[in-house]
């Protein structure tokens, strides 16, 4: 295996939205009263996350599947 792995997050990108996503989560409890609305951009943006690393998981799968192919034909 190489051990290839797609990037992180930036830290820079990290450092913007946890204090973006306090400030939505304080106005959700305090100001509307609803704690759920101030989940749902969480869970979306975790959400769309997991999605992308499934996404390159299954292209890393399939490139690994093409280069044993290309193995056997040349064999």
């Amino acid at each position: 295996m190489s051990g290839w792995s797609p990037p992180s997050p930036h830290r820079v990108v990290l450092v913007g939205l946890v204090p973006a996503y306090a400030i939505v989560l304080a106005y959700a409890v305090l100001v509307q009263g609803s704690v759920l609305l101030g989940l749902l951009p969480g869970l979306v943006l975790v959400g769309a996350y997991f999605l992308w690393r499934l996404l390159v998981a299954l292209e890393a799968i399939a490139d690994g599947i093409h280069r044993l192919a290309d193995q056997r034909e040349r064999d």
